[in-house]
């Protein structure tokens, strides 16, 4: 299988077909910050711990795991992230317990330990909880409810929630721009082509 993340998640978009939703029917906003979850109700949602106000990227982030024909995968990466829960960067795939994740920042929390919050001991943890910090006395990362015990995972999914938080703003004013922000691509209506978040000169 050698697709991209975006385009998997573009043809579900398009199909129509439903991915990580909550009840049409009941307000989830007490635990969709740490569920990454999207409350129908009140319209908005969140992925790693960042309010997404616009239901198409929260759908484009596509927030939870799938489950795949792992051995229909023939990209060598994809091979070894698949095997080691790591990340395939040209197709822009993540693995975490053989489920794939089609954004680095749901991949990378996918990795980390959600957590109460109001349960937090610690002043600086609760503080970064907020928003995101990394905690030296506990050496506990936190990006919203999201922990990580490694320096190096918390440091990718602060960059990944950076380019998320760019295109939540993009989405106010064109949804497909902020899809092109979190793949790199080129959005297909205003024709500006981003890359690390941010618009480059189309080749």
């Amino acid at each position: 299988m050698n697709v991209s993340a975006w385009g998997l998640v573009a043809g579900l978009l398009l199909s129509g077909s439903p991915m990580a939703t909550g009840p049409q029917d009941r307000c989830v906003c007490a635990t969709s910050r740490v569920t990454n979850g999207w409350c129908a109700i009140h319209g908005f949602g969140y992925v790693g711990g960042l309010k997404i106000e616009s239901a198409w990227l929260y759908e484009a982030l596509d927030a939870h795991g799938h489950d795949l024909d792992l051995s229909t995968f023939a990209c060598p990466a994809c091979k070894k992230a698949i095997a080691s829960d790591g990340y395939c960067e040209e197709h822009r795939i993540g693995f975490v317990r053989r489920q794939a994740y089609f954004s680095k920042l749901t991949y990378e929390t996918a990795k980390a330990e959600p957590k109460d919050v109001a349960a937090l001991g610690c002043p600086v943890c609760r503080k970064n909880a907020e928003d995101h910090g990394w905690c030296g006395k506990d050496k506990l990362g936190l990006v919203g409810p999201f922990a990580f015990r490694s320096r190096a995972d918390y440091d990718e999914a602060v960059r990944a929630l950076e380019i998320v938080r760019l295109a939540a703003v993009a989405s106010k004013r064109c949804d497909h721009c902020a899809g092109a922000i979190i793949t790199d691509t080129q959005c297909p209506f205003c024709l500006i082509r981003y890359k690390g978040g941010k618009a480059v000169p189309v080749p």
